[in-house]
Order: structure tokens, then C-alpha cells, then sequence
């Protein structure tokens, strides 16, 4: 499962890394920017192609990528430089990354509706389509009744109307020995479970009721657009609230997550099924694109924000060189946050 998981989670990100940076280099192409370099991953390089004016180059570390522009490190004369480019095209160029990392995830929340999933903020009726109501199990506790007879997340459990009337059966039947039927991926199996005398929870398992909607193409499109919709509302709500507090201590740490914590969310993902790993894969994409328009140095809002300005006063504010120092300080920091926040996870996870 681990080599699943990895496969998975290097999937997702290439994916997020790959979109985002095919945003910058489109719309600089369309802008008339020359395009220097395009790479996904960081150094050191594996394989460069070099097509007309654009190296194109896979670099052995896959965490990223970058699109380099002529005019974007330092300062050029050509008509063709990002630094001679009026402010509306270079605002362009610097937010269509994150534009297309949320035009992705309405793609992928498309796609989840045309195989059956459940929606993330979207009401389940507005658009019709085939319902299925299920009994899914969501976590397993280790050394449990539903552990010990092998259940595991993402089981369907059938012959039950709702979670209430599962979770009701069991503590009528405390410390009995029962059997049920579930559905996995494409196979029905029948166990036999123990359970034990908790009365709280005799499974030893998380139960929910998940409601998944299947819809044909052009519904599909639209719900799923819809829903990255809603749900990016909803995460800006949680984003905001979550910078409210920055400045109290554990507040923020607590509630962010870094690569381990994606990692083991990707693997839970992956215990659950297709469905649930395009809907992660949406919410990571829609995440990346807000996080990232936050007007910080380094990202690209905070590139977006001096841009804006400089459109405002209709003059340079900056030199390219200052701006570049101001957004590799900011890199550092970021960076230099990730990695504590990673070696956070891993201290908890020991």
C-alpha cells in the first residue's frame, strides 16, 4: 500500500505542478513573452529539449517546476521580455497558474461525477442524476472488532438504510458475534464479526452516510464546476479564519499540513477508492491555487500585488533585480517554514 500511496501522491502532484506552471508559459506565449526554460522539478536536470526559442526540461526533483521568461530575473531591452510587457500582460501571465489549478479541479470534480462520487459543498438534488445512498466506513481502529475481521475504509456496507440504523444493530447486538455483507471496489464479501462489549462502539470502526451522484457529461460539467466553485468559497472562509489567528501561538500550526500529512491523507484516499482520490486530488488543487495568491513574496500573489501597483502608477516602482532579492528572502522563508512544519509531522507520526 505504501508504494500505491507514493505512486499516487507523485501523481497528484505532478499533476498540480505541471497545470499550474502550463498556465504561466500559455498565456506568456500569448502575451508574446519569450519563454526561456520550462521545467518541471527542480535541478538537478535529467532530459532538456530545446523547440524553437523554449528549453523544455524534466529535472530529478519532482516537488515543482518553474517557467523562466526573459526579463523576469533581470532587466532586457527586447519587445519580447516580461519586463517590457505592459502591466495588464504580466498580471496575466502571473495569476493564470493559479487560474488554472481551479479550472483543473472543476475538471477532476467533473470527471467524479461521471464515475459516481459525493459532492463536496454542492446540494446533492440541484442537479438530478442517479443517487446512490451508502453505508461507507471511514476509519478502522487498530486491534478492533472491524480490524480483526478486516474491514477496511472505503467498504460499502449493505442490508442498512442509513449509518443510524448500522450503528443502531450493532449495540443491540453488543458482544455478539454478527454477520454482514460489504461491497469492495467490485466484489461482495460476507464477514463474520465479533464484537466486542464497548457500548460506545462495539465495531470499532467510523461510519457515515455518503451519498454519491452519477450524472451524464454535459450535467457532470457543470456540477463539477459548480462545486469547485462553492467549495473554494468555502475554503477562502477557512483560509481567512485560519490567518485570523495567525498570530496565536499553535493555532495555525495545528491545522495546517504539510507533505506528511498529505501523504497519509493521500494513502486514506487511496484505501477509498478512485472516486475519493480525484475529489483529494480537486481540493489539493484548489488549495495550492489559494494558497498561492496570497500576497506574499515568493508566491505568485505577491507578485500579482507589486504588478497591480505598478499598473496603478503606471510606472516601474521596482527594479527587477530588488523584487527578485524581495521574492527570494521570501522563498527562504516559506521553505525554510515548510521544513518545520514537515519535521513537526514527523516527530508526531514517531
Amino acid at each position: 500500500m505504501f508504494w500505491l500511496t507514493l505512486l499516487v501522491f507523485l501523481i497528484i502532484l505532478s499533476l498540480l505542478v505541471f497545470v499550474h506552471e502550463l498556465g504561466h508559459f500559455a498565456v506568456a506565449k500569448l502575451s508574446g513573452v519569450k519563454v526561456e526554460e520550462f521545467a518541471f522539478g527542480f535541478p538537478p536536470r535529467l532530459v532538456c529539449i530545446k523547440r524553437g526559442e523554449t528549453k523544455y526540461c524534466l529535472n530529478a526533483v519532482p516537488f515543482g517546476g518553474y517557467v523562466k521568461m526573459l526579463g523576469e530575473e533581470r532587466s532586457s531591452d527586447s519587445p519580447k521580455s516580461f519586463n517590457q510587457k505592459k502591466a495588464r500582460y504580466r498580471f496575466a501571465i502571473v495569476v493564470a497558474g493559479v487560474c488554472m489549478n481551479l479550472v483543473l479541479a472543476g475538471v477532476l470534480l467533473s470527471i467524479g461525477f461521471m464515475v459516481g462520487t459525493s459532492p463536496i459543498r454542492l446540494d446533492t438534488q440541484k442537479f438530478g442524476g442517479q443517487t446512490v445512498p451508502e453505508v461507507t466506513i471511514t476509519q478502522v481502529v487498530a486491534d478492533s472488532s472491524a480490524a480483526k475481521s478486516d474491514l477496511k475504509m472505503g467498504d460499502i456496507i449493505t442490508g442498512f438504510a442509513s449509518a443510524d440504523e448500522f450503528a443502531k444493530f450493532t449495540r443491540e447486538n453488543i458482544s455478539k458475534s454478527v454477520t454482514v455483507t460489504i461491497r469492495r471496489e467490485n466484489l461482495t464479501l460476507t464477514k463474520t464479526i465479533q464484537l466486542s462489549d464497548n457500548p460506545d462502539g462495539p465495531l470499532g470502526a467510523g461510519i457515515a452516510d455518503v451519498t454519491k451522484v452519477k450524472l451524464p457529461f454535459f450535467k457532470a460539467i457543470a456540477a463539477g464546476f459548480t462545486d469547485a466553485y462553492l467549495t473554494t468559497i468555502y475554503i477562502v472562509g477557512l483560509l481567512w479564519g485560519l490567518l485570523s489567528h495567525i498570530f496565536q501561538p499553535g493555532q495555525v500550526a495545528e491545522n495546517v499540513a504539510g507533505p506528511v500529512k498529505i501523504f497519509n491523507i493521500t494513502g486514506q484516499a487511496v484505501k477509498m477508492g478512485l472516486a475519493y482520490i480525484i475529489q483529494f486530488a480537486a481540493l489539493l488543487s484548489i488549495n495550492v491555487a489559494l494558497v498561492n495568491i496570497l500576497p506574499l513574496p515568493a508566491l505568485d500573489g505577491g507578485r500579482a500585488v507589486i504588478i497591480f501597483a505598478e499598473g496603478i502608477a503606471r510606472r516601474k516602482i521596482m527594479r527587477v533585480e530588488i523584487e527578485n532579492i524581495l521574492h527570494m528572502i521570501g522563498f527562504v522563508i516559506i521553505i525554510t517554514l515548510l521544513l518545520a512544519v514537515t519535521l513537526r509531522e514527523i516527530i508526531a507520526l514517531l
